[in-house]
């Protein structure tokens, strides 16, 4: 169930149910041991079917939980692959408590003190445990810890004498207690997770115009694919009279330019085309999976084109001029920093013919129209 999560906080926090490996193999443990003895002591048969259901759901949940480790260390996950691992453990959890509620509501209707001090010392770890460990998802621990202690204060309070009265009014307080704390955890874990994330995104973020940045750029790269058969593209530009605009209208006005800068690069282009802020009024696109190079010289003048439009900043018209200057490479073998450095020559020599657009062309790549894919 999701709740006012972002989608990254969602994933992260469904990552944090793989880290309950121990506490599910000591509760299945528990469990057989707990349920195995009330058997031989009490003979029931419904003992005997609640202590092997909670068994094999605690051994399936280990195996999950496992799967759920190895499937986040070779991929990163969705909000579809969230949702999926977060129905797997939730109902396994929710099998594990039943037989927890089950048992420990069974023992209870015998009249074996030593089975019932184990069965309540099951519950309460059972609860606890749940509460600390799954309250990441809250309505998984919340629905969980009321399956497994209903049932047992029930029929605790069917037993009708004072002590049993004051077992069930401590089982009441100790579900209001659970309950109370794994929405304090959830929403402790929350907040540091959010916190971490903001942190995250700020490292890879140009705090202006919310552009990724030259480490999230560095990132980019490497995730590239690297095959023979296409290029990869990278264009570098900068503003023609920026500081003209700083000096005339005041740096608020060229902040505010900036930002409508990066909204246009963000409306423009479309994935996998990422567009970075460098510094200053210096910009760079990353374009990969060229088929052609005339993809390249058409968005390098699609760029040029939306961005020299007029801006309506602050109730003025302002123009602004772009010189951009690209460069390709084969992606098996582009190398970022070289490809930085040829398209920034590319883009002083646009700037000295009075801007518009410049290609440098690595000797070594043929850029006729056979040479990659059409």
């Amino acid at each position: 169930m999701r709740y006012r999560e972002t989608d990254d906080v969602f994933k992260t926090l469904v990552s944090e149910l793989t880290s309950t490996i121990v506490p599910t193999t000591i509760m299945g443990l528990t469990i057989l041991a707990v349920g195995l003895f009330a058997y031989e002591s009490l003979g029931s048969i419904a003992l005997m079917l609640a202590t092997i259901g909670g068994s094999v759901a605690s051994l399936a949940k280990i195996v999950v939980t496992v799967a759920h480790r190895r499937a986040n260390a070779t991929k990163r996950a969705t909000v579809e692959d969230a949702a999926r691992w977060e129905m797997a453990h939730g109902l396994l959890t929710f099998v594990i408590a039943a037989s927890v509620g089950s048992l420990a509501a069974v023992v209870f209707t015998y009249r074996d003190l030593s089975v019932q001090i184990l069965a309540a010392a099951l519950i309460f770890g059972y609860s606890a445990g749940v509460a600390v460990r799954v309250s990441v998802r809250p309505f998984i621990a919340a629905t969980a810890i009321l399956i497994a202690g209903l049932p047992t204060t029930l029929s605790v309070m069917l037993y009708g004498d004072a002590a049993h009265w004051i077992l069930a009014a401590m089982c009441v307080a100790f579900l209001v207690a659970a309950m109370q704390s794994v929405w304090h955890v959830y929403r402790t874990v929350t907040r540091q997770i959010c916190l971490g994330l903001e942190m995250e995104h700020q490292a890879r973020h140009d705090p202006l115009t919310g552009l990724p940045n030259r480490k999230a750029l560095s990132e980019a790269f490497m995730t590239l694919g690297r095959a023979d058969d296409t290029l990869t593209c990278v264009h570098c530009f900068d503003l023609d009279g920026f500081k003209y605009v700083n000096d005339r209208f005041g740096h608020a006005v060229g902040d505010d330019l900036l930002t409508s800068i990066a909204d246009r690069l963000r409306e423009t282009l479309d994935h996998p085309n990422i567009a970075i802020r460098v510094g200053g009024d210096e910009f760079v696109i990353l374009q990969p999976d060229v088929r052609h190079p005339l993809e390249a010289d058409s968005l390098a003048r699609k760029i040029v084109d939306v961005l020299t439009a007029p801006y309506r900043i602050a109730g003025e018209d302002i123009t602004i001029g772009i010189s951009l200057g690209y460069t390709m490479a084969l992606s098996g073998s582009a190398n970022l920093e070289q490809m930085m450095v040829s398209a920034d020559k590319a883009s002083y020599r646009a700037k000295r013919n009075g801007g518009g657009i410049d290609r440098e062309t690595p000797p070594a790549l043929d850029l006729r129209p056979s040479s990659v894919a059409a």
